[in-house]
């Protein structure tokens, strides 16, 4: 039996011995010493010298390959995959370039062996993208391409409905996704090409809404009035413009409505042109100067209207065409009117502009109450003087850059007189800062010599004289003090420098108006 046992042993003994020699012969043939594989390719680039060497190499050429992102046919971004959010993840490629063949059992690892020396197997780089990268790049892309529906609106001048329109948008997931689909193809000497992916919507309102929307009674109007001739002209296309987009406009109960959104940007691509405009308190040459007078007309009719004003900022100045208190600046996309439609009915703007008159009415099945707009002058602020000194103005002439125009707080209020005995009153204080009269000279020009400011107005607004009317005064300075060869200067008004009207100079201290 111990014969027996000893020679069993020995048998198994030998055997071990002749698989292990087998093993060793295995692994010599396909598991080579050395990170990858003989064979390996990464990205379609062989492994010569270290995995992380080729890896890196990779990464530099795919990152560096443009990309092509195209809309309507127009290539509207060229750019290295880099600078689209794309990164690669250098070390987790090389992770699973060095598992390949080191990994698994003896059968499979043999196999990868084979394959990997017959050219069969390579490493896709690990790709990642940063979508917030991407969104920041798409944003211009689609601020000029993304379009607002339009819903359908009320015809006035030939009844029924103007028809709407979808809106479309960029999809920016699906370009992400897009991208990084590319990002992953491996190197080639095609162009990387995104078609950039669009969305429509549908629109707020459709026709066969609008069509039945009952509009014949006049719930409130309200006109102003502005000039056509000279430098004027531009300005009155631009208050047409602006009054086009607002007519037939439909707030349906409970609605919110922006001006910005409805007018759109004051550009000339919207088709606004330059004009005179305030801006941080001058009269500036600026695109689609007269939005605010349509803004504050229409702000005027909504308050007579009783719709309830959710957002409205007065003026720098008082406004020559509307009474302080019922006007409204606009700024896009800043300074907003914004306002809602508290009525259980859909009420609609009518807008029109003819001649020197800007109407507007809002209309809809039933009149429900009356409106009294009262404003009392709390403050006179008196302006003051800025002078400028530019060469090229004649030592003879002070050119009138800007006139000055005293500021104002006031407190204005709104009652509103529903016809079944509820009322509704409302009361909010406005400011409008003094406009400081500005003044060009000549280099050097003796400011001593200008004519003094009117006296600072009185503690009680009542007290106050009303303003001599406005000339081009010449003024004769004391004898010994004016330049020399000088014996006078002109007061000249600038291109640009309006006039204050007799109410921005010297307003009613207490307005009440009843609609």
């Amino acid at each position: 039996m111990a014969m027996r046992s000893w020679v069993i042993l020995g048998s198994s003994v030998i055997l071990a011995g002749v698989a292990a020699a087998a093993g060793t012969h295995v692994h010599a043939a396909f598991f080579p010493d050395g990170e990858a594989l003989p064979g390996l390719t990464v990205d379609h680039r062989a492994v010569t010298g270290g995995v992380a060497p080729a890896i890196a190499a990779a990464a530099r050429d795919r990152l560096s390959e443009h990309a092509r992102l195209q809309i309507d046919g127009d290539t509207v971004i060229d750019a290295p995959l880099a600078d689209l959010g794309i990164t690669v993840d250098e070390a987790r490629t090389a992770d699973i370039a060095r598992a390949i063949g080191h990994d698994g059992d003896l059968a499979s690892r043999a196999d990868d062996a084979k394959r990997a020396s017959r050219g069969e197997i390579d490493v896709p780089l690990v790709v990642h993208v940063d979508p917030s990268r991407l969104v920041a790049l798409l944003a211009p892309v689609k601020e000029l391409h993304d379009r607002a529906p339009a819903s359908a609106r009320v015809d006035f001048d030939h009844g029924g409905a103007k028809a709407e329109a979808p809106g479309r948008y960029i999809d920016v997931d699906a370009a992400v996704a897009d991208i990084a689909r590319i990002a992953r193809t491996p190197t080639s000497p095609e162009p990387r090409v995104v078609m950039l992916s669009t969305r429509d919507f549908a629109p707020h309102l459709v026709s066969t809404t609008v069509s039945g929307i009952d509009v014949s009674q006049t719930l409130s109007s309200f006109d102003t009035f502005f000039s056509r001739s000279g430098q004027q002209a531009r300005r009155g296309k631009n208050i047409d413009l602006a009054a086009s987009k607002l007519d037939g406009l439909v707030l349906m109960p409970n609605e919110l409505v922006s001006f910005n959104d409805v007018v759109g940007p004051r550009s000339e691509d919207n088709g606004f042109s330059k004009s005179w405009e305030i801006y941080k308190g001058e009269m500036v040459e600026g695109i689609g100067g007269g939005t605010c007078q349509v803004a504050s007309t229409l702000h005027a009719t909504a308050f007579f209207g009783g719709l309830d004003i959710v957002e409205r900022l007065p003026h720098s100045r008082p406004s020559a065409y509307i009474p302080m208190g019922l006007d409204a600046t606009v700024v896009f996309p800043v300074v907003d009117m914004k306002l809602k439609n508290p009525y259980p009915f859909p009420v609609v703007v009518h807008a029109t502009s003819d001649g020197p008159r800007l109407h507007m009415e809002l209309r809809g099945k039933k009149r429900l109450a009356r409106v009294t707009f009262s404003r009392e002058v709390k403050r006179v602020l008196p302006y003051d003087r800025k002078v400028e000194e530019k060469a090229g103005v004649s030592r003879a002439h002070v050119i009138v850059k800007q006139h000055g125009v005293d500021g104002f707080k006031i407190e204005r209020k709104r009652v509103v007189e529903f016809f079944d005995g509820k009322k509704r009153e409302e009361k909010e204080n406005d400011t409008y800062p003094p406009t400081n009269e500005v003044l060009e000279v000549a280099p050097g020009f003796d400011v001593a010599l200008l004519p003094p400011l009117p006296d600072p107005p009185a503690a009680d607004p009542a007290d106050a004289p009303a303003p001599a009317p406005p000339t081009n005064p010449v003024v004769a300075a004391p004898e010994g003090t004016t330049p020399e060869g000088v014996a006078a200067f002109v007061i000249q008004d600038a291109p640009g420098a309006h006039r204050p009207t007799q109410a921005q100079q010297n307003p009613e201290l207490l307005v009440t108006i009843k609609r």
